[in-house]
This record gives C-alpha cells, sequence and structure tokens, in this order.
C-alpha cells in the first residue's frame, strides 16, 4: 500500500466520523430533550429524577459530539508569525 492510499483511507474515515459525530450529536441532543420535555407533560411513566438525569446526560453527550464533529469541520487554523 502506497503513501497515498493510506492517506485516503484516513482522509474516508476521517469524513465518516465527522459525520456520524454531527449526525449522532443531533440524534442524542433532539432524544434528551425530548425526554426533559415529554416527562413535563406526563406522557412517560419513569420517576422524574431518572428523566432528568438521563435527558441531561443525553443532552451533554449529544452537545459533546456535535461540538467535536463541528471542531472537525472548521478546524484552528494558527498562522505562523
Amino acid at each position: 500500500m502506497s503513501y497515498e492510499e493510506n492517506y485516503e483511507r484516513k482522509r474516508s474515515r476521517s469524513y465518516f466520523r465527522t459525520s456520524m459525530d454531527i449526525g449522532m450529536g443531533i440524534f442524542y441532543t433532539v432524544i434528551g430533550t425530548l425526554i426533559i420535555y415529554a416527562r413535563s407533560f406526563g406522557t412517560m411513566t419513569i420517576p422524574p429524577v431518572i428523566a432528568y438525569i438521563l435527558g441531561g446526560m443525553m443532552v451533554v453527550g449529544g452537545l459533546f459530539r456535535l461540538y467535536r464533529g463541528v471542531k472537525a469541520v472548521f478546524p484552528n487554523k494558527k498562522e505562523p508569525n
């Protein structure tokens, strides 16, 4: 395997991981928000403490994955002096 083939393989994995981070980040954030709001409407039968903890953890995890994906799309380019 040449250097160019290896580079292209790593680049394609990077694109896949970035798109998965963004997609799953949005998914986790939406589901976590729905768990929190569905509990406040009384449509879920789990205890409120569990719903708020689960929903909060999903929102925080989703926002982290979304941040990681967006950070990979727009890298911090520092220009040398």
